[in-house]
């Protein structure tokens, strides 16, 4: 159920393109992904809607806070006004500080997705989970020696079969 609604949140917020990535796009793409680095969507071939990432944002902020409203407001009715504006200012603060993780988290789980789409068009048989931190290192590797762009493939895939 939770994959099925990223998916769906995902298909909303994202404009993904259906044009192939170049391999060495790719290779770049998945190496800096590997170091844990923010991709560009331009990259990849995907952009952000970014009204509708607030919507869906502001959604699922409102989901979870109405139920905390509900239990917490008997306490802060009672409660001294000044507790109650403090409290209102720390979650005002975490709310707006967690667009921006959110934003991130989805542009991660893009482009995975994107990078993973990709690697079945250049590398059909092998399997990207057991595959792209060798393909990395491998990449790393060809960049060192100066492996020309035309020549890239034929590298790695011969490195591969080794």
């Amino acid at each position: 159920m939770i994959n099925n609604l990223k998916k769906k949140i995902i298909s909303y917020i994202y404009v993904i393109s259906n044009q192939p990535v170049k391999l060495q796009e790719l290779l770049s793409a998945n190496q800096s992904f590997n170091e844990g680095m923010h991709l560009d969507g331009k990259r990849l071939g995907f952009r952000l809607r970014l009204g509708r990432a607030y919507i869906v944002f502001l959604l699922l902020i409102n989901i979870v806070m109405f139920p905390v409203a509900l239990i917490t407001h008997e306490v802060f009715q009672s409660a001294d006004c000044h507790i109650s504006i403090f409290i209102t200012i720390f979650v005002t603060g975490i709310i707006f500080a967690s667009f921006g993780l959110f934003k991130d988290w989805l542009s991660d789980e893009v482009a995975k997705k994107r990078i993973q789409m990709m690697w079945q068009l250049h590398f059909a048989y092998f399997e990207y989970e057991e595959y792209n931190k060798q393909v990395s290192d491998i990449y790393m590797l060809a960049i060192s020696e100066n492996i020309a762009k035309q020549d890239l493939e034929r590298y790695i895939l011969n490195k591969l079969s080794d």
